[in-house]
């Protein structure tokens, strides 16, 4: 047991330093009477994450464990005090040594008792200084770094360690250390040691001494100056190697905690995200899986538990030794508690399943060399344990970037399943870690975050380091170095450097010439979204030449002039490769993809003898399709791999947005036009929700719901893990302001699915994190105490297949309602308009110059128009409108000619556009090209008859320069890597230098200011108005500023945000909350528009569309008067017959006790749930939504939706009846509660026990029983909704 002095010294209770130097008096005393000085005293715990410990006596175990990283070795001792083992037991470590010091001396203990004394001795220490030592706290946690390794000393003369020879025995006795044993030892030692191992002393206890008596000499404005100390040389001497003794580092520790000085035992330039030497040594002799490992390391980072708890529990690793990660991770809810966001369920086998394969594959790839045929990983090789068609790549290993106290960390998050990548598929995916980091972080901060991302980042002794920046997330990939771990596993080998990995991918000195910042952009590349689709040989992969306006030998053609800019060929032969892996229906026209270090999209070829269907896969690709250059003759098996990112796709109909809308507008379509497709677009949508009178309506009400809401959709994208755009399930998200190639983030899926909840990005990041540990999808989310599906849509599906109806269900007659408000609400606010004829795909050029200039052709493969109204329904002829989001100057909108050609015949789902005339079109349209852009065609002639091209708009004389710092300041890449080489190969100046480039997407432009500033000037000053069209131009150049490097100038931005960061009119303010840290949200001066302007279209169309509503939700209320029901009606047959049956049992003595069981818990959980209502309606009333701000409200909500949980728990799990109790027997316990409630308060019922309901309703009308997984996949087909709409009609 500690003493107690020691239990003083230690206790968090002494907040002040004179609190903490008495006790530190008191436990020194203590020690030095009950300390000895001879060799087996005991020494400093080196690389644990807690405090060191002091064995309480002589039988302690001292177990070495040896670890090194690049800085040099650490020699570090390690005292255990757990219960010593029985002699003669075969130690874990028994085949490494290490070494550990004596302490031989209390030379460095008197200098403490002195300073403690001197200290002590005045008596006008000032508690309220405490926290002011940052002056010193740099310089100090610098110098203690020196402290943290081995404790061993080394002579400068001789080179050898003053240290004794320890074979590790683990969980065996130490038999004490006599003079003549401790001599031979040394002797056998000093034959031994390795020379070039650093040394560490208690000089560095010293040096920390002294920094401890400046600070408080400086801090203390009463501190009486203390007398020269003698100074102590920082390298031992020949005579006499000093250690450091426990009690010194004690001492010396809390000195640091307490002054401020040191907060952290990690060296400079580290930052630990979950690390414990002694641990990681135990796991690494154990051969615990790298997944077991991540999974403890989570919990430690996550706070469930302590590496303490995991050393003190041998047995518990011992369980999952030498296991597959699949067996171990199953395992662990047995043997640790759950960490946050782990469900009690089964685990996600899939994902550790999967995780094994590539461990595998890893180990396969390392025993036999680097061949394609070996590098499994990168897919194309067929089965591979019991998986068809197998890649690797498929994990993501997530960290979210946290801060406490002003101090950022990192939290490791579940691993999730959902996508591949190049990357990945190469280094493996336990190789990268991705970091999320918060919106708000990103704003203003960008120093910040750079100097703590260009830090190495320690995750089970594995070093990570960041090589990337993209949109909100940064990446880190483990190197070849480690850090206080043992032996190299298989596959460890195959690890690179950071240097050695760009070279392979962006080898710097053969991309010299161009920004770094477009440079860093490259490594996007490897980051897409993909499926490795098919294997091309070097010898038939061809560069070509663009096709351009005006050709210059030796000169680049501007992006405007380029008529294929992004677009290549493949021969029939690889199209239809590509298209039988991926399981299309027929060949496909073009796919878009990245192979080597090109992207973009790849059509078929123009010669007919490359259109065949069978023959050797080629590829062409254009100049400016190339990104990266490579050593084109020593590519590897990566770059020669075409990695999918997505085939063509006809999206039909397409729809409206803000910026649209103003366009049309703009250009001469008439508001009558658009506010008649408004109403057709709010009609269509709620009269397919609202009609219920015939009983097939029920099944077509199910279908639309699942449409809307996207339910079966989302569940197939799931199981697509990331592939859904390589497979065509889904396209990119149509109307952002900012476009993006990457699939939404889960987080704000689920935002946007639970809208209804009010969750923050917080709490849904732990509800996902919850339901994926489960193996669940997303989509699929339910409450796990009632059931209960937590998206809207989910739960009126849920409710309608159990057999309930809208008129005789208030709970689902409100749930329609939201849905129906929120449909409304999204075609009001955010005007999406849907355009029945129009359509959406992707853009490639002419590849014979059939077209003339201003003609286009678009074939689909399924029907654009109605086959009953025009003879050719998959052809668009005419007159027609073409468009690229975001539309935002007049000339995005380009009135064209649709005609068909017989030589473009072939090429079918995509929009050909021509390679004639003064500009390529594609980039008339927003500044548009071919490497996967995608345009929207719009057929509709109410829209097309009257618009009016607008001349091609430019952007403004000296635009650069007047708006963006000096681009001469823009460092080249050719530089950057002149400064690295005077650098020292494998230093961290050299290593920081590369990783400032890689993150400079860590900064945050304002894109979103600019957006916003565009549209306020729209508003204000009219939509061709030139500082509209400036805003505009300002938009499209920072939005590039990834690749250019461009930055606004400082006084541009304040100026621009002076004139139009105002309060908006509510016709735009939808469009505000996406971009908050660039935008005020109290500022009182409201935008003006000019009366000489006329009224404004958003204005004029948000005003027709809330009529609409009116009109709509009126009808929609006349619905519930024509019922009649009552919300608090408990009114249904078949839900209350479990609770009659029961009620006629309640006088049977045999039942009688289990039903007041029943009947109690029935009742106190009802005035539960009362109380909790009125708590709810109190807040809501007491305090005005605009008044609350989010970080609070997000907290009473979150503190509520617990509560609310809780009950709900707290409901399902009781009560308690007996196993053999006779009413088991006759009934369902859960039916019988359930309806128990419904009888009593139908409102708590469905708050506690929606599933039981549901599964009550359905048996009453002959239920089928079917597992989750299937009715995950199922929906209504075409044909079955056209059966019954006819059914509808009286035509069946």
């Amino acid at each position: 047991m500690e003493s107690d002095s020691e239990n003083e010294f230690w206790d968090p209770s002494h907040t002040s330093p004179k609190e903490r130097i008495l006790a530190a008096t008191r436990f020194l005393d203590q020690t030095k009477r009950v300390s000895s000085p001879s060799p087996q005293r005991s020494h400093r715990i080196v690389g644990s994450s807690g405090r060191p410990s002091i064995p309480p006596d002589q039988n302690a175990r001292v177990g070495p464990v040896t670890g090194r990283h690049r800085g040099g070795e650490r020699n570090d001792t390690i005292i255990d005090r757990s219960s010593t083992a029985s002699a003669g037991k075969r130690p874990v470590h028994a085949e490494e040594k290490s070494d550990y010091s004596a302490d031989t001396g209390s030379e460095d203990d008197s200098q403490v008792e002195s300073l403690l004394a001197s200290t002590e001795s005045d008596s006008s220490l000032d508690p309220s200084k405490e926290t002011s030592l940052t002056s010193v706290q740099a310089k100090s946690a610098s110098s203690s770094i020196t402290s943290l390794g081995s404790s061993a000393s080394v002579d400068p003369v001789s080179g050898r360690k003053r240290t004794l020879e320890y074979e590790n025995t683990f969980d065996t006795p130490i038999v004490p250390v006599t003079p003549s044993s401790k001599s031979v030892k040394q002797s056998k030692q000093f034959a031994s040691t390795n020379v070039d191992t650093p040394s560490r002393s208690s000089t560095a206890s010293s040096s920390r001494i002294r920094e401890i008596k400046k600070a408080l000499a400086s801090s203390l404005p009463n501190t009486p100056i203390q007398p020269p100390s003698t100074v102590v040389p920082d390298s031992p001497t020949a005579d006499r190697g000093k250690v450091e003794t426990l009690t010194m580092v004690r001492a010396c520790d809390s000195f640091d905690q307490s002054l401020g000085l040191r907060n952290s035992t990690t060296p400079d330039g580290f930052h630990i995200i979950a690390h414990d030497k002694k641990v990681q040594a135990m796991m690494d002799s154990m051969r615990i899986p790298w997944g077991a490992q991540y999974e403890l390391a989570r919990g430690v980072s996550c706070g469930s538990w302590s590496w303490a708890d995991i050393a003190g529990n041998p047995a518990r690793l011992e369980s999952m030794r030498s296991r597959t990660n699949r067996d171990a991770l199953t395992l662990m809810p047995q043997n640790f508690l759950r960490p946050p966001g782990v469900a009690a369920s089964q685990p996600n086998l899939q994902l550790w399943a999967e995780l094994d394969r590539e461990e595998l594959a890893i180990c396969e790839r390392g025993f036999r060399g680097l061949g394609l045929a070996r590098q499994r990983g990168l897919g194309l090789q067929g089965e591979w344990e019991e998986a068809e068609g197998w890649y690797g790549g498929k994990i993501q290993q997530i960290a979210r970037l946290d801060e406490a106290e002003g101090t950022l960390r990192l939290v490791l998050a579940l691993m999730e399943m959902s996508r591949s990548t190049r990357f990945a598929r190469f280094l493996g995916s336990r190789r990268i870690l991705q970091i999320s980091i918060p919106q708000a972080m990103r704003a203003g901060r960008a120093d910040e975050l750079k100097h703590f991302m260009t830090q190495k980042f320690v995750l089970c002794g594995r070093v990570f380091v960041a090589f990337a920046a993209k949109e909100d997330k940064v990446f880190l990939m483990e190197t070849n170095e480690d850090y206080e771990r043992g032996p190299q596993v298989p596959g460890d080998e195959q690890r690179m450097s950071l240097e050695n990995f760009i070279a392979w991918h962006n080898p710097m000195d053969k991309n010299g010439k161009q920004p770094v910042s477009k440079w860093a952009t490259r490594f996007d590349l490897g980051l897409s979204t993909s499926i490795p689709a098919l294997s091309f040989q070097p010898a038939n992969m061809f560069n070509i030449d663009d096709e351009v306006v005006h050709k210059v030998i030796g000169k680049k053609a501007p992006a405007e002039e380029i008529y294929t800019d992004g677009c290549g060929f493949m021969n029939g032969a690889a199209l239809s490769a590509i298209g039988q892996r991926m399981g299309y229906p027929g060949r496909p026209t073009a796919v878009q993809g990245r192979i080597a270090g090109s992207k973009g999209v790849w059509m078929l070829h123009s010669s007919p003898s490359e259109q065949g269907l069978q023959g050797i896969p080629k590829i062409w690709t254009r100049e400016s399709q190339r990104k990266i250059l490579l050593d084109f003759d020593n590519l590897g098996p990566a770059h020669c791999i075409f990695d999918l990112v997505a085939p063509p796709r006809v999206i039909i109909p397409s729809r409206l947005s803000r910026l649209t809308v103003l366009n049309l507008s703009h250009n001469g379509v008439p508001k009558d036009i658009l506010v008649e497709l408004m109403k057709e677009t709010l009609y269509e949508q709620v009269q397919a929700l609202t009609q219920w009178t015939r009983p097939q309506d029920m099944q077509l009400l199910w279908a639309t719901v699942n449409r809307i809401g996207h339910v079966t959709a989302s569940r197939i994208q799931q199981y697509a893990l990331g592939a859904s755009r390589a497979l065509g399930l889904s396209g990119r998200i149509r109307e952002d302001e900012v476009p993006s190639d990457e699939p939404s983030d889960a987080i704000q899926e689920l935002l946007d699915a639970v809208g209804d909840r009010e969750l923050d990005e917080d709490e849904a990041a732990a509800l996902l994190s919850e339901i994926e540990s489960a193996g669940a999808l997303p989509q699929r989310l339910r409450d796990q105490a009632t059931g209960e599906p937590l998206t809207i849509h989910g739960s009126v599906m849920d409710l309608l297949q159990a057999g309930f109806h809208p008129t005789k269900l208030p709970v689902l007659y409100d749930k329609l309602k939201k849905i129906i408000m929120k449909v409304i609400e999204d075609v009001i606010n955010d005007f999406h308009v849907s355009v029945p004829l129009s359509a959406e795909a992707f853009i490639v050029p002419d590849p014979y110059g059939a077209l003339n200039e201003g003609e286009i052709h678009l074939k689909s493969t399924k029907d654009l128009k109605s086959p009953l109204e025009d003879l050719n329904p998959n052809i668009v002829l005419g007159e027609v409108l073409i468009y690229r989001n975001p539309v935002r100057v007049p000339s995005d909108v380009q009135k064209v000619i649709a005609v068909q050609h017989e030589l473009l015949s072939s090429y079918t789902d995509v929009i050909v556009l021509p390679t004639k005339g003064p500009c390529s079109l594609a980039s008339k349209l927003a500044g548009g090209d071919y490497d996967g852009d995608v345009c929207v065609c719009i057929y509709d002639p109410r829209i097309v008859r009257d618009f009016n091209n607008s001349p091609l708009c430019t952007a403004p004389p000296n635009f650069l320069s007047d708006n963006f710092e000096d681009q001469g300041k823009i460092e080249q890449v050719v530089n950057m890597a002149a400064d690295m080489s005077h650098m020292a190969e494998g230093s961290d100046q050299r290593r920081k230098k590369l990783q400032a480039a890689l993150l400079s997407d860590v900064f945050r432009p304002p894109i979103g200011a600019y957006s916003v500033f565009h549209e306020n000037a729209a508003y204000s000053r009219g939509y061709d108005a030139p500082e509209t069209i400036r805003n505009a131009f300002m938009f499209n150049t920072i939005l590039d500023s990834r690749k250019t490097g461009l930055r606004v100038k400082d006084d541009v931005l304040r100026k621009d945000k002076r004139q139009y960061d105002k309060q908006r009119p509510e016709c735009l303010q939808s469009s505000t909350k996406a971009f908050p840290e660039w935008l005020s949200c109290n500022n009182p001066v409201r935008l003006f528009r000019p009366p000489e302007f006329g009224p404004f279209i958003l204005d004029e169309l948000l005003e027709a569309g809330k009529a609409t509503r009116d009109v709509l939700l009126s009808r929609y209320d006349k619905l519930k008067e024509l019922a009649g029901f009552r919300d608090d009606k408990a009114d249904d047959a078949d839900l209350l017959r479990p609770y009659r049956n029961a009620s006629l049992l309640i006088e049977n003595p045999i039942f009688s006790s289990d039903l007041a069981l029943i009947q109690g818990h029935v009742a106190s959980h009802i005035k539960r749930w009362q109380r909790l209502a009125g708590e709810s309606d109190s807040r809501t009333n007491s305090t005005p939504l605009r008044s609350r701000g989010r970080s609070a409200r997000s907290a009473r909500s979150g503190d509520q939706r617990k509560k609310w949980k809780d009950l709900a728990h707290s409901f399902a799990s009781g009560p308690e009846i007996r196993e053999d109790s006779p009413l088991l027997l006759v009934g369902d316990v859960a039916a019988i509660k359930a309806s128990w409630a419904y009888a009593e308060k139908p409102k708590f019922a469905w708050t506690v026990a929606f599933q039981s309901l549901c599964r009550i309703k359905a048996m009453s009308q002959g239920a089928v029983a079917m597992a989750g997984h299937f009715a995950d996949s199922m929906s209504m087909s075409s044909s079955a909704v056209r059966v019954l709409e006819q059914g509808r009609l009286g035509m069946s």
